[in-house]
């Protein structure tokens, strides 16, 4: 028995030797809940002095301790150990974790024995903690910085798309662009060429209209012949404004006025089948426009619901005063005073797919070779050029209505032309150089001048005009057109003369231009005379170009009477 006494205590001895070197704090308490057994690390980490140290001492005192110094943080300590001794009585596994006033941080698991009483395991897991507390700071600033990062793929996603719709919204403008580029050479090159034969034919009526007692049948076709071609020549102009994007020759225009000019025209051009009624309302303001494309605009409107009632229809025109006090988004225009021209029909109307595209140049629903497609989108910007607007509206089976806002004219609204009986100026020997390559121009220019006084030698192209320049340096006009085939054009040649014949004035004559003056290489302003032309604007641009020479006097001239 000494032996196994002596084994028994030996080995107690050095299991409680093994205890004090592990990292963690173990106490033993009996089924009394008195402390039988602890190892070194138990106390220095509770911080328990000796005295409570020892076997036998009851669980109470070791709470109250703690209580007493704050190891269970603010309360009661009655309270505190009073709660902790009716838990440890019931002799059940419990696990938690608690804060030292310290700031360390202790896991305490107590297990119950099978032979009464319980074990319990302090385990100071504060680095534990920090670094628990630290991978959840890590792991909320990485999401911090994921949650950014989808952000600004968000932001950069939305640049991209807006960056693809500028792009594909340039694509689209560059290919209306180059549709409308050549458009614009194709309808220059036969306006260009309308205008030569509308010079010839409205030279040619004049020259007819020299006979000083023409017959009323003649006098009649020779009126009715003059306004077609002059017609014509305003037709051939706003195909070269809409070819070049010139410049708009606004003028105030009365609604009532311009009805009375194109009503009857209107309601001959839609037919017999279709109901027209035009109300302008005569109080309605006078509008600033281009007069011109205000009627081809109408007039393409008109067409358009012509074609939309294939078996007639009804079509109203009215025009009221619209007066703008804030900007309005839907009509996209004011504030401002404007002039609303309304056309509407009961025709075929249009899907929403069709109105959305309505506008676009060379959009048609027309078969093929019915339609350009260029009616709306010229109105659409005669509108925006005018500084107005167009709205359409449309329903099929129940018809379109367009607005066409226009500015209201703020000066001169009432106050009419005076008509003034123009003398034609007449010349006294002047010399002038007549450089056209159409046979039939140069000799109807030539022709009227040589009546009127002046003397003329005329060349086809450049290099007949500058030798005929060298055999007569005392000329005192150069008129030529601009465009010349045989390398030298009608700028060209001015400049030449002009460093030979300092002396010459210059008068150009175009099919294309719709200004008056041209500036030359260096910067010289050029006077220019449009295509077509009668003989007295004719003679009347002749005049003033050789005003600087102080020529011929203002003499009426019967021969070349319009």
């Amino acid at each position: 028995m000494g032996a196994d006494q002596d084994n028994l205590q030996t080995r107690a001895i050095l299991t409680l030797d093994a205890l004090d070197h592990l990292d963690q704090g173990i106490s033993v308490f009996d089924q009394s809940l008195r402390l039988v057994s602890w190892n070194r690390y138990f106390t220095q980490m509770l911080e328990f002095p000796d005295e409570l140290a020892q076997i036998g001492t009851p669980i109470k005192a070791l709470f109250t301790f703690n209580a007493e110094r704050g190891d269970y943080g603010p309360g009661d300590p009655v309270a505190q150990v009073q709660k902790r001794m009716e838990l440890a009585r019931q002799f059940t596994s419990h696990h938690f974790e608690r804060t030292r006033p310290n700031g360390r941080v202790l896991e305490i698991r107590g297990t119950p024995l099978k032979s009464g009483g319980f074990v319990t395991i302090y385990t100071d897991i504060t680095d534990r903690k920090h670094a628990e507390h630290a991978l959840r700071e890590s792991h909320d600033l990485l999401e911090h910085r994921v949650d950014e990062r989808t952000a600004d793929l968000h932001n950069l996603n939305q640049m991209l798309r807006q960056e693809i719709a500028q792009h594909q919204s340039a694509q689209a403008a560059l290919v209306e662009s180059q549709k409308l580029n050549a458009l614009g050479q194709l309808t220059s090159g036969i306006a260009h060429d309308f205008n030569n034969l509308l010079t010839i034919i409205q030279g040619n009526l004049d020259l007819i209209g020299n006979d000083p007692q023409p017959d009323v049948a003649t006098r009649e076709s020779l009126r009715a012949a003059s306004g077609a071609s002059r017609r014509g020549a305003d037709l051939t102009r706003q195909l070269l404004a809409f070819s070049s994007h010139q410049s708009l020759a606004p003028t105030a225009v009365r609604p009532s006025e311009l009805f009375a000019d194109i009503g009857t025209l209107l309601k001959r051009t839609l037919g017999e089948t279709i109901e027209v009624t035009i109300d302008p309302d005569p109080s309605t303001w006078a509008t600033q426009v281009d007069p011109i494309r205000l009627e081809n605009a109408i007039l393409n409107l008109a067409l358009n619901s012509r074609d939309a009632m294939p078996q007639g229809g009804r079509l109203s025109i009215t025009v009221t005063n619209v007066s703008l006090a804030i900007r309005q988004p839907k009509i996209g225009l004011g504030p401002g005073d404007f002039v609303m021209y309304v056309i509407e029909d009961n025709g075929e109307g249009m899907t929403p797919e069709t109105v959305e595209r309505a506008f676009e140049p060379f959009f048609t629903t027309k078969g093929v070779g019915t339609g350009t497609g260029l009616g709306l989108s010229s109105v659409y910007g005669f509108a925006h050029q005018s500084g107005g607007q167009v709205r359409l509206t449309s329903q099929p089976a129940v018809g379109t209505r367009v607005e066409l806002y226009l500015p209201r004219a703020t000066v001169d609204e009432d106050r009419k032309p005076q008509v003034v009986a123009s003398e034609v100026p007449g010349g006294n020997g002047e010399r002038i150089l007549v450089v056209e390559n159409d046979l039939d121009i140069r000799h109807f220019i030539c022709r009227v001048l040589d009546e009127l006084g002046y003397k003329t030698f005329n060349a086809p192209d450049g290099q007949q005009a500058q030798r005929l320049a060298e055999i007569h340096p005392n000329l005192d006009l150069l008129l030529t057109d601009l465009l010349m085939p045989g390398g030298i054009d009608g700028e060209s040649l001015c400049h030449h003369l002009k460093n030979t014949h300092p002396q010459i004035q210059t008068l150009c004559i175009s099919g294309r231009a719709t200004q008056t003056t041209n500036a030359d290489a260096n910067g010289i302003s050029i006077p220019i005379l449009a295509k077509p032309f009668s003989a007295q604007e004719l003679a009347q641009s002749v005049h003033r170009a050789l005003k600087p020479k102080q020529v011929g006097n203002s003499l009426p001239s019967p021969q070349a009477g319009a």
